[in-house]
C-alpha cells in the first residue's frame, strides 16, 4: 500500500514575520555580529528569496 503525502500550505508572509521579530530580539540579545544573529539573518534571506520567487526550497 503506497502512502500518499498530501502538500502542505505555508504561510510565507507569516514565517517571514516571526523570522524578522527573532532577529530583532537576537539581535538586541547578543549584537548584530553574533553567529546566531546573522545565522538568523540569512535564514531570513532565504525566505524573502523564495517569497520573490515563488516556491519553497
Amino acid at each position: 500500500m503506497e502512502q500518499v503525502i498530501e502538500p502542505v500550505e505555508i504561510d510565507l508572509p507569516a514565517l517571514i514575520k516571526r523570522k524578522k521579530q527573532e532577529m530583532i530580539e537576537l539581535g538586541l540579545a547578543y549584537g548584530l555580529a553574533n553567529p546566531r544573529t546573522v545565522e538568523c539573518s540569512q535564514q531570513l534571506d532565504n525566505l524573502l528569496n523564495q517569497l520573490q520567487h515563488g516556491k519553497l526550497y
